[in-house]
């Protein structure tokens, strides 16, 4: 076994998409497979062979809240299948901030239905860190992870005391905020993820051992037991099944 994690990664963004799911399952890499809208991951679920290390997300991106509406019908007739719901979240940068009621009506809805139904969740949160977290926590959600999370020091603090977590990456771990932002989160509470293929990467391709390497050169931590015994935690306290 690997113990290696990657905890948000668009599988389907991949060219060789299939390559990269079968070098993940080859490896016996953990991955979070999130999905954008609940079209894509109804068409994965479809494509892509059961795997035990590779786990797909019923997502809605909230990037996409201008093209695409939530087609809240099919994300009930599949939030079943799955224990996991990303990508979801809020955006209000500026691209986006124009369809911010129509967003958090969206993830009201998300989070309404995965609090009921004990999901664990990837989450965007970019300038809206805030409402994000007093969602979740009004909508009694207990599992969620933020995903490349770019907000105040001052408010991490508050996610880590609800129970949630972090997933951090090489593009944060490269940049002064970034790694600001990883220091600040308690070891206990990190992840690791590439976002792949949107993140940055150290070499060329996907190599999931190059990035956990330069956390490792970065920080001065085996971070490689450290996020592992993370993920561990999280799918234990879920009760979501025992790694091998």
């Amino acid at each position: 076994m690997s113990k290696l994690v990657d905890f948000h990664i668009h599988i389907d963004y991949y060219k060789n998409y299939e390559d990269i799911y079968q070098h993940l399952t080859k490896h016996r890499i953990y991955a979070l497979f999130v999905t954008n809208l609940p079209e894509i991951y109804e068409q994965c679920r479809l494509e892509f062979q059961t795997s035990k290390y590779v786990r797909v997300a019923l997502g809605y991106n909230p990037q996409l809240v201008n093209s695409h509406p939530f087609n809240k019908t099919l994300f009930d007739k599949h939030l079943s299948t799955t224990k996991f719901v990303g990508e979801v979240g809020l955006d209000y940068s500026k691209e986006y901030v124009g369809r911010k009621i129509t967003q958090v009506n969206n993830f009201k809805y998300v989070c309404d239905k995965a609090g009921q139904t004990n999901k664990i969740l990837s989450v965007h949160s970019r300038m809206a860190e805030e409402d994000t977290l007093e969602l979740l926590k009004s909508h009694g959600v207990r599992f969620a992870v933020f995903h490349w999370y770019t907000g105040p020091l001052y408010l991490i603090d508050d996610i880590v005391k609800n129970g949630y977590y972090f997933s951090v990456n090489y593009s944060m771990l490269k940049s002064a905020k970034g790694l600001k932002i990883i220091k600040t989160i308690p070891k206990e509470r990190l992840l690791i993820e590439t976002d792949g293929p949107f993140g940055k990467s150290p070499v060329n391709g996907y190599n999931l051992n190059a990035v956990y390497t330069e956390f490792q050169k970065t920080l001065g931590y085996d971070v490689r037991i450290i996020i592992f015994e993370n993920f561990k935690m999280l799918l234990s306290n879920h009760q979501d099944y025992e790694l091998t």
